[in-house]
């Protein structure tokens, strides 16, 4: 009898230690769930605080610009503007100094792909062709496609995210004038380095000749057809504001350098995008 009382005894001891073990595992999961809420509460409030933050110090570029009284479409720049005692750097970059994605030849578009992505000749040739065939099929109103955004790339048969995070700063789908081919002169480096076949000596440099004196810049060695030297008025403008946690985000304007009617401003706005960058951030 006092066998099977001690029997009960340590069954209702294990029932109460496993009960104890469950509201633990229970409370852990609701504080871990209630640090998560705050965070992401938290992180929403310093996004939309850095939203705003970019688009002030992009506004403030344009004014600049403005009162430069020339049109900001031959150089590349950077802009220093302050604001809430903040300093930011806004980069001023005209589109034609990127790769248009909706207009660039097949070559060129090969080249990206095999000195800016690292595919062998084959593969970048083949995703060339697969990535003018896709923009040039067509629409429900019997039109080429073409591609609305950066993005769109990845809808081609054969790129993968890898290859698209090594290409995108390189490309842009907001060209609203040019024929396909890149100017020098308001390229990257990175962009450079596809222009020369994957010389990354070669376009250091350009980019120091041109950085000396636009004249000093040698583009006799690149592929003709591939390159311009005309002007653009579609820029782009691209901030980076840092957030709390040590991540940041880039606000980027696309505008076109002339009058708009409606506004009365010397530019018109027609796309804007913001993309986080986080850190991990462990359990505290």
């Amino acid at each position: 009898m006092k066998s099977h009382r001690t029997s009960q005894q340590g069954m209702a001891l294990i029932a109460v230690l496993w009960l104890v073990a469950a509201m633990g595992l229970i409370i852990t999961g609701i504080v871990q769930a209630v640090r998560s809420e705050a965070r992401s509460a938290g992180l929403q409030r310093h996004v939309m605080v850095a939203s705003a933050l970019g688009d002030a110090a992009i506004l403030l570029a344009l004014q600049n610009l403005h009162a430069q009284q020339k049109e900001p479409s031959h150089v590349l720049q950077n802009i220093p503007v302050t604001f809430e005692r903040q300093l930011f750097e806004v980069k001023v970059q005209p589109l034609n100094g990127l790769i248009d994605i909706n207009n660039a030849t097949v070559v060129l578009l090969a080249d990206l792909y095999r000195h800016g992505g690292g595919l062998n000749p084959s593969a970048a040739q083949a995703l060339a062709q697969a990535t003018v065939e896709l923009r040039q099929s067509k629409g429900v109103k019997g039109t080429a496609q073409g591609f609305d955004a950066v993005e769109d790339l990845l809808r081609v048969t054969g790129m993968t995210y890898d290859l698209y995070a090594k290409i995108n700063r390189l490309v842009t789908a907001d060209l609203r004038e040019g024929g396909g081919r890149v100017n020098p002169m308001l390229a990257p480096v990175a962009v450079l380095e596809v222009l020369t076949g994957g010389n990354v000596d070669r376009a250091a440099v350009m980019v120091a000749g041109r950085n000396a004196d636009s004249k000093l810049m040698d583009t006799s060695f690149l592929k003709p057809e591939l390159i311009e030297m005309a002007s653009s008025r579609s820029l782009q403008l691209q901030v980076r504001i840092g957030l709390p946690d040590g991540g940041s985000m880039q606000k980027t304007w696309q505008v076109f350098w002339g009058a708009d009617p409606r506004s009365g401003l010397p530019w018109r706005v027609y796309g804007t995008r913001q993309a986080i960058q986080q850190v991990a951030q462990s359990d505290i």
